[in-house]
C-alpha cells in the first residue's frame, strides 16, 4: 500500500532491461511527512464508511450489500500488517468505495419509494413547479422601460435662458395683447377725480400692459396701506416690466402713484421718477400733471438747464411730493442735502436699461446707501422699486445693485427677450455689395416711393457725423430733383453739433402738421430711439444696421405706437448684414402670431423698383457725392 522510500545512497542499475526496470522502481516519498498525510487520509475514509456502515447495520428495513464490522477490522489489521502486492490494494480499496456509495443510493431509493405512498395534497409545491403551472403564451417582445423624454432644454431656449439669467429668481407674471379692458371697471380701486382725468385726457381703455399692472398692484397697494401706512411697501415688493415701446409703460407707473399719494396730508418727497433724458423729464413731467389735475399733489421737475443752487433753495422750502430728475442731477441734489429720502415710499427707473448700463455718476449706489441712512433700514429697505424698459436688462450685477424686495417680473407670454407691436410691418431690403456705393440713393428712391399726404419718415444713422453727410446728400439730390417726382422733401437732422434748443425746435416742426404733399425726413442718431413720443411717425428706416436687439427694439417703437399701424425698413448690404440681422437681432424679438412678420421689399409692388436706377439718375448722383466732397472739406 505504500511505497518504498528512497535511499540515496543505493545506485540503480541502469543497465538492466525496461521491463526488469519498471517492476524494480518504486515511487519516491518523503519519509516522514508523507508517510503521515497518507495514514491520516486513510483513516479519515476509513472511519467515514465505518459509522456509515455501522448505520445501516442499525437500520431494520436495510437492504443491499453492507459492510459489516469485521470486515473494517479486518481491512485495519491488514493495515497494519505487512505490505500486499498493488493489485490486492487497489481491489480491497474498490470494494469499500462501491460498498458506500451503494449506501448512498440504497437511501435515495427509499426516498423515491416514499413520495410515491405519500398523497398529492401532502405534496409541497416547489418554484419549479409553480412556473410550469403558469399560464403559456407566445413569443412576444421583451418589455421596455418607458422612454425618457429629453429634459434638456432646446438650443434656442438655452440661449434665452442663458441671456435670461437675472430673471430666474423672479416671480413671473405674464400678459398677452387681449388684455385690454375699459378704465371704468376699475372704479372701486380708483377715485373719481383720477378717473375722470384718465377718461377725459387720455383713453377709455386699457393697454395690456396696464391691465395686468392695475390687476395685480392696486389690490395689494390698497391692502398693505390698511395694514400699515409706513411699512407698506415691504408688503407690495418690487415691480419690473418688460414691455414693448408705445405699450403705455408711462401711464402704467403714473396711475398708481398718484392713486396711492392722493390721501396724503403733509408735502413730502414720496416718489422718486428718474429718467435717462431731458425729453423724457417733459414728457412724464406732463402725464403726470394731466392726472394729479384736481388734487393737492405737487410734481417737481430738476434739469440742468435751470440752475442748481436755485433749484436747492426751492427745494428746501417746499418739496415736491413727485419730483423727476435725471440721474447726475439727482447725485447733486442729495450732495447739497435739498431734501431726504425718509419718507420715499416709490422709486420708478424709466428705460432702466439705459439708466443701469450708464453710470452717471455712481448714481445707484448713491442713493441706495442714501435710502439706508435717511430711512436707517437695512437692505432691503422698505421703498416700492418700479423699473420699466422696452428692453430690460438681463445683466445679473446691475439688477442686484438695486437690492430688489421679491420682485414680480411682468412680460409678453414668450421665450424671446423682447416684443414688437403687433402692427408694426418690417420690410428688409437686401442690397447687393457691388452696388453699395448707391445706397443713398437707394434710400432716395425708398423716401420717394413712401411718399404720402404728410408722410413723417424717422432715418437712423451709425453716428453723428454719418447722420450729418446723410442729411446733407439727401438734400442735395432733393434740390437737384434727380428723381422724377411731384414730393417735397423736407429733410433735417438733429445731432450733437446743434444747440438743444434747437434739436428741441427741429422735432416740434417734425411733429407738427405740414402741407399737403410734404414728406417730412428726419435724419437722427440712436439718441432720438428713446423716449421721443411722437405719436405720427409713419415710417422707420434703419439707413445703419443697429448694433444689438435692444437697439432694434427702440428705433421700431418710435413707429406703431399705442397701437397705432407703422412700417420699419431695414437697408442690409451684403450677406453680412443680413446674417447679422437674422443671427443676432431677429433671435431675440418675438411678434404675435396673428400680428405682423418680417417680408422683403420685393413683396410689395411700390417698392419692387427701388434697386434698379438708369444711368442719367447715377450721373446726378455722382455728381451730387462730388459736391458733398467738396462741402465737407470747406468745413
Amino acid at each position: 500500500m505504500f511505497a518504498a522510500r528512497f535511499d540515496p545512497s543505493q545506485v540503480q542499475n541502469l543497465s538492466e532491461p525496461a521491463g526488469v526496470f519498471k517492476t524494480q522502481l518504486r515511487p519516491v516519498v518523503p519519509s516522514k511527512r508523507g508517510k503521515e498525510s497518507d495514514d491520516e487520509s486513510e483513516s479519515e475514509s476509513e472511519s467515514e464508511s465505518k459509522q456509515e456502515d455501522v448505520k445501516e447495520s442499525r437500520e431494520p428495513d436495510g437492504s443491499g450489500s453492507e459492510v459489516s464490522l469485521s470486515d473494517v477490522e479486518a481491512l485495519e489489521a491488514s493495515s497494519d500488517g505487512p505490505e500486499p502486492n498493488s493489485d490486492d490494494q487497489i481491489s480491497s480499496i474498490g470494494t469499500v468505495l462501491n460498498d458506500k456509495h451503494s449506501g448512498l443510493y440504497n437511501r435515495f431509493q427509499k426516498t423515491l419509494s416514499l413520495q410515491e405512498k405519500l398523497r398529492s395534497s401532502d405534496l409541497i409545491e416547489t418554484e419549479d413547479e409553480k412556473t410550469e403551472a403558469l399560464e403559456q403564451h407566445d413569443l412576444v417582445p421583451i418589455p421596455q422601460p418607458a422612454v425618457v423624454k429629453n429634459t434638456f432644454p432646446s438650443a434656442e431656449a438655452a440661449t434665452v435662458m442663458s441671456k435670461s439669467a437675472a430673471w430666474l429668481q423672479t416671480q413671473k407674471v405674464y400678459y398677452d395683447n387681449s388684455m385690454v379692458k375699459p378704465f371704468a371697471s376699475y372704479e372701486t380701486q380708483l377715485n373719481d377725480k383720477l378717473l375722470a382725468n384718465i377718461t377725459t385726457k387720455f383713453s377709455d381703455q386699457t393697454f395690456p400692459v396696464q391691465t395686468i399692472l392695475l390687476d395685480t398692484v392696486l389690490p395689494k397697494l390698497r391692502f398693505a396701506q390698511s395694514v400699515n401706512k409706513r411699512q407698506f411697501p415691504r408688503r407690495v415688493g418690487d415691480i419690473l416690466v418688460n414691455a414693448s415701446t408705445g405699450s403705455g409703460k408711462t401711464l402704467a407707473y403714473s396711475i398708481p402713484v398718484v392713486q396711492s399719494l392722493s390721501k396724503r396730508t403733509v408735502n413730502r418727497l414720496r416718489c422718486l421718477i428718474v429718467v435717462p433724458t431731458k425729453i423724457l423729464i417733459h414728457q412724464v413731467f406732463e402725464t403726470l400733471t394731466k392726472l394729479s389735475q384736481g388734487t393737492s399733489l405737487i410734481t417737481g421737475i430738476s434739469k440742468l438747464e435751470n440752475s442748481l443752487r436755485d433749484e436747492h433753495k426751492k427745494f428746501q422750502n417746499q418739496q415736491p411730493d413727485i419730483l423727476i430728475i435725471t440721474p447726475g442731477r439727482l447725485v447733486d441734489h442729495l450732495q447739497l442735502n435739498s431734501f431726504d429720502l425718509k419718507n420715499l415710499k416709490f422709486l420708478v427707473l424709466d428705460e432702466a436699461d439705459r439708466l443701469l448700463n450708464q453710470s452717471f455718476q455712481n448714481w445707484c449706489s448713491v442713493i441706495m446707501n442714501r435710502l439706508k441712512s435717511d430711512k436707517n433700514e437695512r437692505a432691503p429697505v422698505s421703498v416700492i422699486k418700479m423699473v420699466f424698459s422696452a428692453t430690460l436688462t438681463t445683466n445679473t450685477e446691475k439688477l442686484h445693485n438695486l437690492e430688489l424686495n421679491r420682485p414680480s417680473l411682468f412680460m409678453m407670454d414668450s421665450v424671446k427677450l423682447y416684443h414688437l407691436p403687433k402692427l408694426l410691418q418690417e420690410h428688409n431690403v437686401q442690397i447687393p455689395t457691388a452696388k453699395s456705393f448707391a445706397k443713398p440713393l437707394f434710400l432716395m428712391q425708398l423716401i420717394v416711393a413712401l411718399s404720402d399726404n404728410n408722410s413723417r419718415i424717422l432715418v437712423f444713422a451709425r453716428s453723428n457725423e454719418a447722420s450729418l453727410r446723410l442729411a446733407t446728400l439727401l438734400q442735395l439730390m432733393s434740390a437737384k430733383r434727380i428723381l422724377n417726382t411731384d414730393a417735397n422733401l423736407e429733410v433735417t437732422s438733429i445731432n450733437s453739433n446743434n444747440t438743444k434748443g434747437l434739436n428741441s425746435k427741429l422735432i416740434k416742426q417734425f411733429a407738427a402738421v405740414g402741407s399737403n404733399k410734404t414728406v417730412k425726413v428726419l435724419v437722427a442718431t440712436d439718441l432720438m430711439s428713446r423716449g421721443i413720443d411722437i405719436d405720427n411717425i409713419t415710417n422707420v428706416i434703419n439707413y445703419d444696421p443697429p448694433i444689438s436687439s435692444q437697439q432694434y427694439v427702440h428705433r421700431c417703437g418710435r413707429t406703431a405706437r399705442a397701437q397705432a399701424q407703422g412700417v420699419a425698413f431695414n437697408l442690409l448690404v451684403g450677406k453680412g448684414e443680413q446674417k447679422f440681422w437674422t443671427e443676432h437681432i431677429d433671435s431675440d424679438l418675438s411678434r404675435d402670431a396673428d400680428g405682423c412678420h418680417p417680408k422683403s421689399h420685393d413683396e410689395v409692388d411700390a417698392l419692387k423698383d427701388i434697386l434698379t436706377t438708369s444711368p442719367d439718375v447715377e450721373e446726378n448722383y455722382r455728381k451730387c457725392l462730388e459736391q458733398l466732397k467738396e462741402e465737407v472739406h470747406d468745413r
